[in-house]
């Protein structure tokens, strides 16, 4: 479902044959216990990846919405829920990148970076993607930055 959903969403940004997550990484991050899961019945809503970063903030990346539940909530949900076992461990700060297009407008980034807002994210600081991950800007059709947006919890 990750990479169907982020091929739908961002394919105009990644190269062809791009996948978001390797099925060796998704087993990683399920084995840290940084993979967490909506679900209802035997159907899975969406996901998000919490990563700890230096015990005083975490990041959450590859928040995804089900198709099949999109406009319900599924992704505050996750958010919060993360926020809350991130709060439970300690942690002051949470982190999100949202990887933009600088070569046009991209629908779905332009909404994340309202709702993020209206959420309590602050952008803090853009970064060259390179710089956030590197070698990424190999992956890319398009040219694209890291906005970085930090929330105090």
């Amino acid at each position: 479902m990750i990479n169907e959903v982020y091929q739908e969403s961002e394919g105009e940004i990644w190269k062809d044959g791009y996948e978001r997550i390797s099925k060796s990484s998704l087993l990683e991050i399920i084995t840290k216990g940084e993979f967490l899961l909506a679900v209802t019945g035997a159907e899975i809503c969406g996901c998000i990846h919490l990563e700890p970063m230096d015990g005083r903030m975490a990041k959450f990346k590859m928040l995804v919405a089900n198709p099949a539940f999109k406009g319900l909530g599924v992704g505050s949900l996750l958010v919060n829920y993360a926020e809350e076992i991130a709060k439970s461990k300690g942690v002051h700060k949470m982190q999100l990148e949202l990887l933009v297009p600088t070569e046009f407008e991209h629908a779905d980034k332009i909404f994340l970076k309202s709702w993020y807002t209206r959420i309590g994210y602050k952008k803090n600081a853009v970064h060259d993607v390179d710089y956030a991950h590197a070698g990424l800007s190999e992956l890319l059709k398009t040219a694209c930055v890291a906005e970085v947006y930090h929330k105090v919890l």
